[in-house]
Protein backbone atom coordinates (compact mmCIF):
# COMPACT_ATOMS: atom_id res chain seq x y z
CA UNK A 1 0.00 0.00 0.00
CA UNK A 2 1.20 3.65 -0.61
CA UNK A 3 0.16 6.75 0.15
CA UNK A 4 -0.14 10.43 -1.68
CA UNK A 5 -0.40 12.59 1.49
CA UNK A 6 2.23 14.24 4.10
CA UNK A 7 2.69 11.55 6.67
CA UNK A 8 1.73 12.09 9.78
CA UNK A 9 4.36 12.93 12.71
CA UNK A 10 4.16 12.24 15.96
CA UNK A 11 2.48 14.44 18.56
CA UNK A 12 0.66 15.64 15.55
CA UNK A 13 -3.53 15.61 14.96
CA UNK A 14 -4.81 14.19 12.39
CA UNK A 15 -5.69 16.17 9.41
CA UNK A 16 -8.96 15.87 7.25
CA UNK A 17 -6.54 14.58 4.29
CA UNK A 18 -5.37 12.01 7.01
CA UNK A 19 -8.80 10.78 7.70
CA UNK A 20 -10.37 10.95 4.46
CA UNK A 21 -7.47 8.16 3.67
CA UNK A 22 -8.28 6.52 6.97
CA UNK A 23 -11.79 5.91 5.68
CA UNK A 24 -10.92 4.45 1.77
CA UNK A 25 -8.68 2.37 3.35
CA UNK A 26 -10.96 0.72 5.89
CA UNK A 27 -13.54 0.55 3.59
CA UNK A 28 -11.22 -1.61 1.58
CA UNK A 29 -10.96 -3.99 4.51
CA UNK A 30 -7.42 -3.34 6.11
CA UNK A 31 -6.76 -3.80 9.96
CA UNK A 32 -6.11 -0.71 11.93
CA UNK A 33 -2.20 -1.79 11.91
CA UNK A 34 -2.51 -1.79 8.22
CA UNK A 35 -3.57 1.85 8.31
CA UNK A 36 -1.69 2.63 11.03
CA UNK A 37 1.81 1.85 8.60
CA UNK A 38 -0.17 4.00 5.71
CA UNK A 39 -0.77 7.28 8.02
CA UNK A 40 2.28 6.80 9.53
CA UNK A 41 0.80 6.96 13.09
CA UNK A 42 -0.11 4.45 15.80
CA UNK A 43 -2.64 1.82 15.64
CA UNK A 44 -3.91 2.79 18.66
CA UNK A 45 -4.50 6.55 17.38
CA UNK A 46 -5.94 4.82 14.25
CA UNK A 47 -8.29 2.94 16.76
CA UNK A 48 -9.09 5.96 18.46
CA UNK A 49 -9.94 7.87 15.38
CA UNK A 50 -12.62 5.36 13.85
CA UNK A 51 -14.11 5.96 17.59
CA UNK A 52 -14.54 8.84 17.20
CA UNK A 53 -15.78 9.35 13.73
CA UNK A 54 -18.24 5.77 14.03
CA UNK A 55 -21.91 6.05 12.69
CA UNK A 56 -24.63 3.39 12.08
CA UNK A 57 -24.65 3.06 8.76
CA UNK A 58 -28.10 1.64 7.51
CA UNK A 59 -27.60 -0.26 3.81
CA UNK A 60 -30.09 -0.68 0.91
CA UNK A 61 -31.74 -3.86 2.33
CA UNK A 62 -32.12 -1.65 5.17
CA UNK A 63 -29.77 -3.99 7.29
CA UNK A 64 -27.09 -1.26 9.69
CA UNK A 65 -23.65 -1.58 9.84
CA UNK A 66 -21.22 0.72 12.04
CA UNK A 67 -19.13 2.81 9.67
CA UNK A 68 -16.26 5.44 9.90
CA UNK A 69 -17.38 9.30 8.73
CA UNK A 70 -14.41 11.82 8.21
CA UNK A 71 -16.78 14.43 8.51
CA UNK A 72 -18.09 13.48 11.52
CA UNK A 73 -14.94 12.71 13.32
CA UNK A 74 -13.97 16.59 12.34
CA UNK A 75 -16.89 17.68 13.78
CA UNK A 76 -16.74 16.09 16.85
CA UNK A 77 -12.13 16.77 16.88
CA UNK A 78 -13.24 20.32 16.99
CA UNK A 79 -15.99 20.67 19.54
CA UNK A 80 -13.81 18.49 21.77
CA UNK A 81 -10.82 21.02 20.71
CA UNK A 82 -13.07 24.16 21.75
CA UNK A 83 -13.68 22.87 24.96
CA UNK A 84 -10.21 22.18 25.74
CA UNK A 85 -8.74 23.97 28.69
CA UNK A 86 -7.62 23.95 31.77
CA UNK A 87 -10.26 21.78 34.69
CA UNK A 88 -12.16 24.40 36.70
CA UNK A 89 -10.30 24.62 39.91
CA UNK A 90 -13.50 25.04 42.04
CA UNK A 91 -14.17 21.64 41.15
CA UNK A 92 -17.12 20.16 43.55
CA UNK A 93 -16.05 22.51 46.39
CA UNK A 94 -19.83 23.32 46.61
CA UNK A 95 -19.19 25.10 49.95
CA UNK A 96 -16.65 27.55 48.71
CA UNK A 97 -19.28 28.12 45.46
CA UNK A 98 -21.85 28.92 48.42
CA UNK A 99 -19.60 31.27 50.46
CA UNK A 100 -18.44 33.08 47.48
CA UNK A 101 -22.15 34.29 46.05
CA UNK A 102 -23.87 34.80 49.41
CA UNK A 103 -20.89 37.57 49.99
CA UNK A 104 -21.47 38.99 46.38
CA UNK A 105 -25.10 38.61 46.00
CA UNK A 106 -26.37 39.12 49.37
CA UNK A 107 -23.69 40.82 51.14
CA UNK A 108 -22.85 43.54 48.62
CA UNK A 109 -18.72 42.64 48.39
CA UNK A 110 -16.84 42.90 45.08
CA UNK A 111 -15.27 39.34 44.22
CA UNK A 112 -11.70 40.86 45.15
CA UNK A 113 -13.57 42.22 48.63
CA UNK A 114 -15.11 38.61 48.84
CA UNK A 115 -11.61 37.12 48.32
CA UNK A 116 -10.14 39.09 50.84
CA UNK A 117 -13.19 38.43 53.61
CA UNK A 118 -12.58 34.29 53.11
CA UNK A 119 -8.87 35.13 53.25
CA UNK A 120 -9.20 37.08 56.38
CA UNK A 121 -11.44 34.36 58.42
CA UNK A 122 -9.01 31.68 57.44
CA UNK A 123 -10.08 30.12 53.66
CA UNK A 124 -11.75 26.88 55.32
CA UNK A 125 -11.95 25.49 51.77
CA UNK A 126 -10.92 22.77 50.06
CA UNK A 127 -9.99 24.71 46.93
CA UNK A 128 -7.57 27.56 46.99
CA UNK A 129 -8.74 30.58 44.24
CA UNK A 130 -7.57 34.12 43.74
CA UNK A 131 -10.12 37.20 42.62
CA UNK A 132 -9.08 36.77 39.19
CA UNK A 133 -10.66 33.36 39.11
CA UNK A 134 -13.77 34.41 40.52
CA UNK A 135 -14.28 37.15 38.00
CA UNK A 136 -13.52 34.60 35.37
CA UNK A 137 -16.23 31.85 36.59
CA UNK A 138 -18.62 34.81 36.66
CA UNK A 139 -18.12 35.74 32.82
CA UNK A 140 -18.02 31.61 31.69
CA UNK A 141 -21.12 30.84 34.10
CA UNK A 142 -19.38 28.80 36.16
CA UNK A 143 -20.68 31.11 39.48
CA UNK A 144 -24.64 31.56 39.92
CA UNK A 145 -23.60 35.37 39.90
CA UNK A 146 -24.05 37.87 37.17
CA UNK A 147 -22.74 40.75 36.15
CA UNK A 148 -25.26 42.46 37.19
CA UNK A 149 -25.02 41.36 40.86
CA UNK A 150 -21.61 43.15 41.23
CA UNK A 151 -21.31 46.57 42.75
CA UNK A 152 -20.31 48.30 39.89
CA UNK A 153 -22.33 46.02 37.23
CA UNK A 154 -20.06 45.77 34.98
CA UNK A 155 -20.68 49.96 34.21
CA UNK A 156 -17.67 51.95 33.89
CA UNK A 157 -17.12 55.94 35.31
CA UNK A 158 -18.51 58.94 33.16
CA UNK A 159 -16.15 60.51 31.52
CA UNK A 160 -16.17 64.82 32.49
CA UNK A 161 -16.78 67.16 29.53
CA UNK A 162 -16.53 70.31 31.31
CA UNK A 163 -14.18 71.71 34.08
CA UNK A 164 -16.43 74.09 36.52
CA UNK A 165 -14.80 76.68 37.86
CA UNK A 166 -15.50 77.94 41.79
CA UNK A 167 -17.84 81.05 41.76
CA UNK A 168 -17.48 82.24 45.66
CA UNK A 169 -14.90 82.27 48.16
CA UNK A 170 -14.96 79.13 50.60
CA UNK A 171 -16.44 80.14 53.90
CA UNK A 172 -13.22 78.87 55.72
CA UNK A 173 -10.31 78.13 55.40
CA UNK A 174 -8.59 76.69 52.07
CA UNK A 175 -7.25 72.96 52.12
CA UNK A 176 -4.26 74.84 50.49
CA UNK A 177 -3.16 75.92 54.04
CA UNK A 178 -3.69 72.15 55.64
CA UNK A 179 -0.88 70.46 56.92
CA UNK A 180 1.18 68.62 55.30
CA UNK A 181 0.65 65.70 57.66
CA UNK A 182 -3.17 65.45 56.78
CA UNK A 183 -1.65 64.92 53.16
CA UNK A 184 0.93 61.81 54.50
CA UNK A 185 -1.74 59.88 56.06
CA UNK A 186 0.24 58.80 58.73
CA UNK A 187 -1.62 59.73 61.80
CA UNK A 188 -5.37 59.27 63.07
CA UNK A 189 -7.15 62.39 63.95
CA UNK A 190 -8.05 63.83 60.18
CA UNK A 191 -11.37 63.60 58.47
CA UNK A 192 -13.39 64.10 55.27
CA UNK A 193 -17.62 65.16 55.50
CA UNK A 194 -20.12 65.05 53.59
CA UNK A 195 -23.40 64.65 52.87
CA UNK A 196 -25.50 61.73 51.28
CA UNK A 197 -29.21 62.65 50.23
CA UNK A 198 -32.11 61.60 47.76
CA UNK A 199 -31.85 63.57 44.70
CA UNK A 200 -34.43 65.83 42.97
CA UNK A 201 -34.71 68.34 40.31
CA UNK A 202 -35.48 71.40 42.89
CA UNK A 203 -32.84 72.12 45.01
CA UNK A 204 -34.73 73.35 47.54
CA UNK A 205 -36.57 70.56 47.79
CA UNK A 206 -33.62 68.70 48.38
CA UNK A 207 -31.82 70.78 51.37
CA UNK A 208 -35.18 70.05 53.39
CA UNK A 209 -35.54 66.02 52.85
CA UNK A 210 -33.37 64.03 55.21
CA UNK A 211 -29.63 63.46 54.64
CA UNK A 212 -26.95 61.34 55.74
CA UNK A 213 -23.75 63.47 57.12
CA UNK A 214 -20.96 61.00 56.69
CA UNK A 215 -17.32 61.32 58.13
CA UNK A 216 -14.07 59.39 56.79
CA UNK A 217 -11.38 59.34 58.79
CA UNK A 218 -8.04 59.46 55.95
CA UNK A 219 -5.63 57.21 57.39
CA UNK A 220 -7.81 53.73 58.61
CA UNK A 221 -10.91 55.19 56.38
CA UNK A 222 -13.39 54.45 59.07
CA UNK A 223 -17.20 55.73 58.59
CA UNK A 224 -19.57 57.29 60.86
CA UNK A 225 -22.33 58.09 59.82
CA UNK A 226 -25.22 60.10 60.91
CA UNK A 227 -29.28 60.76 60.09
CA UNK A 228 -29.79 64.31 59.95
CA UNK A 229 -33.54 65.68 59.48
CA UNK A 230 -32.35 68.04 56.56
CA UNK A 231 -29.41 69.07 54.70
CA UNK A 232 -28.77 72.37 56.26
CA UNK A 233 -25.72 74.07 57.89
CA UNK A 234 -28.00 74.19 61.03
CA UNK A 235 -28.49 70.56 61.09
CA UNK A 236 -24.71 69.68 60.25
CA UNK A 237 -23.84 71.51 63.50
CA UNK A 238 -26.74 69.83 65.24
CA UNK A 239 -24.96 66.69 64.24
CA UNK A 240 -21.86 67.65 65.40
CA UNK A 241 -22.68 68.80 68.80
CA UNK A 242 -25.05 65.70 69.17
CA UNK A 243 -21.57 63.57 68.42
CA UNK A 244 -19.55 65.83 71.09
CA UNK A 245 -21.91 65.16 73.57
CA UNK A 246 -22.14 61.46 73.03
CA UNK A 247 -17.94 61.59 73.06
CA UNK A 248 -17.29 64.32 75.40
CA UNK A 249 -15.65 67.31 74.58
CA UNK A 250 -11.68 65.86 75.01
CA UNK A 251 -12.71 63.02 73.21
CA UNK A 252 -14.14 64.72 70.50
CA UNK A 253 -11.40 67.00 70.00
CA UNK A 254 -8.54 64.36 69.66
CA UNK A 255 -10.42 62.16 67.67
CA UNK A 256 -11.26 65.22 64.81
CA UNK A 257 -8.34 66.81 64.49
CA UNK A 258 -9.22 68.24 61.76
CA UNK A 259 -12.12 67.70 59.19
CA UNK A 260 -11.94 68.33 55.27
CA UNK A 261 -15.50 69.46 53.69
CA UNK A 262 -16.76 70.42 50.24
CA UNK A 263 -18.08 74.26 49.85
CA UNK A 264 -21.59 72.47 49.68
CA UNK A 265 -24.00 75.30 51.41
CA UNK A 266 -24.55 72.67 54.56
CA UNK A 267 -21.08 73.75 55.30
CA UNK A 268 -21.41 77.35 55.28
CA UNK A 269 -21.72 77.93 58.93
CA UNK A 270 -18.00 77.36 59.49
CA UNK A 271 -17.70 78.87 62.80
CA UNK A 272 -20.70 76.34 64.34
CA UNK A 273 -18.58 73.11 63.08
CA UNK A 274 -15.44 74.73 64.58
CA UNK A 275 -16.20 75.90 67.99
CA UNK A 276 -16.95 73.70 70.67
CA UNK A 277 -20.76 73.04 72.22
CA UNK A 278 -19.66 72.14 75.30
CA UNK A 279 -16.85 74.43 75.73
CA UNK A 280 -17.81 77.60 74.96
CA UNK A 281 -15.60 80.24 73.78
CA UNK A 282 -12.63 77.15 72.14
CA UNK A 283 -12.73 75.20 69.28
CA UNK A 284 -12.93 71.47 68.97
CA UNK A 285 -11.83 70.74 65.52
CA UNK A 286 -10.13 72.75 62.62
CA UNK A 287 -12.10 72.78 59.05
CA UNK A 288 -10.52 73.11 55.91
CA UNK A 289 -12.41 73.52 52.41
CA UNK A 290 -11.78 71.98 49.12
CA UNK A 291 -11.59 73.74 45.85
CA UNK A 292 -14.69 74.36 44.36
CA UNK A 293 -15.45 70.91 41.87
CA UNK A 294 -12.56 69.05 42.93
CA UNK A 295 -14.11 65.79 44.51
CA UNK A 296 -11.02 63.82 44.72
CA UNK A 297 -9.49 66.04 47.42
CA UNK A 298 -11.77 64.15 49.08
CA UNK A 299 -11.20 60.68 47.37
CA UNK A 300 -11.87 58.46 50.66
CA UNK A 301 -15.22 60.28 51.27
CA UNK A 302 -16.33 59.99 47.87
CA UNK A 303 -15.14 56.38 47.95
CA UNK A 304 -17.15 55.47 51.18
CA UNK A 305 -20.07 57.22 49.80
CA UNK A 306 -20.06 54.60 46.58
CA UNK A 307 -20.25 52.23 48.83
CA UNK A 308 -23.00 53.45 50.86
CA UNK A 309 -24.75 53.86 47.30
CA UNK A 310 -24.85 50.00 47.43
CA UNK A 311 -27.51 49.60 49.95
CA UNK A 312 -29.40 53.00 49.52
CA UNK A 313 -29.36 54.07 45.91
CA UNK A 314 -29.74 57.58 44.45
CA UNK A 315 -33.31 58.35 45.19
CA UNK A 316 -33.88 56.49 48.20
CA UNK A 317 -36.08 58.28 50.74
CA UNK A 318 -34.33 58.81 53.91
CA UNK A 319 -36.90 59.57 55.82
CA UNK A 320 -37.68 56.03 55.79
CA UNK A 321 -34.31 54.72 56.77
CA UNK A 322 -34.23 53.22 60.55
CA UNK A 323 -31.66 53.64 62.55
CA UNK A 324 -30.90 50.24 62.48
CA UNK A 325 -30.39 50.67 59.18
CA UNK A 326 -27.99 53.12 59.74
CA UNK A 327 -25.65 51.41 62.30
CA UNK A 328 -26.05 47.98 60.33
CA UNK A 329 -24.36 50.25 57.79
CA UNK A 330 -22.09 51.73 58.86
CA UNK A 331 -20.03 48.45 60.49
CA UNK A 332 -20.89 46.70 57.11
CA UNK A 333 -18.35 49.50 55.85
CA UNK A 334 -16.08 49.20 58.73
CA UNK A 335 -15.73 46.03 58.19
CA UNK A 336 -15.24 45.33 54.79
CA UNK A 337 -12.30 44.30 53.48
CA UNK A 338 -10.56 47.28 51.52
CA UNK A 339 -7.38 47.08 48.90
CA UNK A 340 -5.90 49.98 49.73
CA UNK A 341 -5.32 49.15 53.42
CA UNK A 342 -4.04 45.55 51.89
CA UNK A 343 -7.18 44.11 52.11
CA UNK A 344 -7.68 44.59 55.95
CA UNK A 345 -10.73 47.00 57.75
CA UNK A 346 -11.50 50.01 58.93
CA UNK A 347 -11.66 49.05 62.14
CA UNK A 348 -8.99 47.07 62.52
CA UNK A 349 -6.64 49.58 61.26
CA UNK A 350 -8.04 52.36 63.63
CA UNK A 351 -7.62 49.76 66.33
CA UNK A 352 -4.35 49.01 65.61
CA UNK A 353 -2.82 52.67 65.75
CA UNK A 354 -4.80 53.55 68.55
CA UNK A 355 -3.26 50.96 70.22
CA UNK A 356 0.11 52.45 69.22
CA UNK A 357 -0.69 55.93 70.18
CA UNK A 358 -1.71 54.76 73.76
Amino acid sequence: MSATIQRYRKGQHLKQTQRLLIEHLRLQGHSTRDIADVVGCSHVTVCNELKRGQYEHTNSDLTTEIRYSPEIAEQRYQTNLAAKGAQVKIGHDHKLAKALETLVIKKNYSPSAAVAELNNKGWDFDVKICARTVYNYIDTGVLNINRTDLPMKGRQKRKYRRIKTQKRVSAGTSIDYRPEEVDERTTLGHWEMDTVYTTTKKAKAVRLKPALLVLTERLSRKELIIKMRDRTSASVVRALNRLERSMGAKKFTDTFRTITVDNGSEFANVDGMENSGLRKSEKRTKVYYCHAHHSWERGSNENANRLIRRWFPKGTDFSKVTAAQIAALQDWINNYPRKVLSWATSNTVYELYMQQQE
